[in-house]
């Protein structure tokens, strides 16, 4: 009986979060994903954001997480299969650490259109990616050393499309600190 009622609940409250991850759009953020599962169960971002904290709580001791008022990764690029973050243009990006950190970024039109990137990578090496449509339309290379701090900017000219927004994929090493900045569409 008791298990009964345990397979009950547990699929009703499956039942919700597929209704609510249907319904409820994700929410923008500013924050950048990290790329790491971990870090969207320990780090306080929620799987699904119910912007009101719909089930909020304990949800069998362990599912915590799933569902919270935390930062949502459903906002991302149609089409792309990314769970990056959303963020306007001309807002400032910054993170550090190991690994992946992807981020779209709203221009508010499609290509044709040129954008300037201002990045700093400090004094260990990253890669910055600019992508359009899944396409890879820009690449610093590795930039930041203790002789180039790896300060700069560029003019990225994105190519005729449909999208209103870049994708910015940053890879970086244990140790890092870097920013950017993806202005608006020159005009």
């Amino acid at each position: 009986m008791l298990s009964t009622n345990l397979i009950r609940n547990s699929l009703a409250v499956s039942a919700a979060i597929a209704t609510i991850a249907l319904l409820a759009p994700g929410a923008a953020v500013a924050q950048p994903s990290t790329g790491s599962a971990d870090d969207v169960i320990s780090g306080g971002s929620g799987i699904l954001d119910g912007g009101s904290s719909v089930l909020d709580g304990d949800i069998a001791d362990g599912a915590a997480g799933i569902v919270d008022s935390g930062s949502s990764i459903l906002n991302s690029l149609p089409g792309t299969g990314s769970f990056a973050p959303r963020q306007l243009c001309n807002q400032d990006t910054v993170a550090g650490g190991p690994g992946v950190t992807q981020t779209n970024h709203d221009l508010g039109r499609p290509g044709p259109n040129s954008f300037v990137l201002r990045y700093e990578t400090i004094n260990i090496p990253d890669i910055i990616d600019v992508f359009y449509q899944g396409a890879l339309i820009y690449s610093t290379g590795y930039v930041g050393d203790n002789i180039n701090e790896g300060t700069g900017s560029v003019v990225v000219n994105v190519p005729p499309g449909t999208d209103t927004s870049v994708l910015v994929k940053v890879t970086g090493p244990g140790g890092t600190d870097w920013d950017y900045t993806v202005g608006c569409p020159i005009a």
